[in-house]
């Protein structure tokens, strides 16, 4: 190609350049109180997210320091005498806090189920079992997929042989055997109330069972050790 037709190329790409940035120039400059309207929304939607995201945060913290507020009133009411008017305005005082905890945190979640939990602590603490069962055994029952749940159970079988009623005791034992089975960490322990009730039932078969599947699944536990005893006794 000539230098001519080189130059009149150029020329050409120039004038397109041109063109394109005339029609850039005047699309912006008819449509310039759309964009500016556009930038400010969209500004204000970030901005409406960073607030969101950190009034969320905001509140997170300001649950779980409420929670720790409700434990620590719980730990200050394990070292006062229970006899005092102390314990007495103290005990009143988380209960109150408690309640008014669990307004805005359901049994359901986290926070809710461990501000539960200390109600039900204090009710053991207080040997108050029915309550002490009540409590531990909706938080099992609202958290059966997670690891409140065996442990609840367990907690309310407690309550519930302590209350003298053997029966339901035997009932959430198996359960948590029955539900979580091998890899829950309070096997074990279910296992073993669970033979030991089985035994004091005259059932004798089914709790020397329970008893070696106890030694056998779980040879390091040390409920396995004290199940080892109890079988010599058959």
């Amino acid at each position: 190609m000539s230098e001519k037709g080189i130059l009149m190329k150029k020329d050409k790409e120039i004038s397109r350049t041109e063109k394109l940035a005339q029609k850039t120039d005047n699309f912006l400059s008819s449509n310039r109180k759309l964009l500016i309207i556009i930038l400010v929304v969209i500004l204000l939607i970030l901005a409406g997210v960073g607030i969101g995201i950190t009034v969320h945060s905001s509140n997170v913290d300001k649950k779980y320091e409420e929670l720790y507020n409700l434990e620590n009133s719980y730990n200050n009411l394990l070292v006062i005498d229970e006899s005092t008017d102390e314990y007495a305005t103290a005990l009143s005082e988380l209960e109150s806090d408690v309640d008014a905890f669990l307004k805005s945190n359901k049994i359901d979640t986290f926070l809710g189920a461990r501000a539960t939990m200390l109600l039900a602590e204090v009710r053991f603490l207080e040997e108050n079992w029915a309550e002490a069962y009540e409590l531990s055994l909706a938080i099992a029952e609202a958290h059966d997929d997670d690891y409140f749940g065996p442990l609840c159970y367990i907690n309310a079988a407690a309550a519930a042989e302590n209350n003298n009623d053997a029966s339901e005791a035997l009932r959430l034992y198996t359960l948590v055997w029955d539900t979580y089975g091998v890899t829950c960490p309070l096997a074990p322990q279910a296992l073993f109330n669970q033979a030991r009730l089985e035994n004091a039932n005259g059932n004798t078969e089914v709790a020397r069972s329970i008893f070696e599947q106890l030694t056998s699944e779980f040879p390091s536990s040390s409920y396995s050790a004290i199940a080892q005893s109890w079988l010599l006794t058959f």
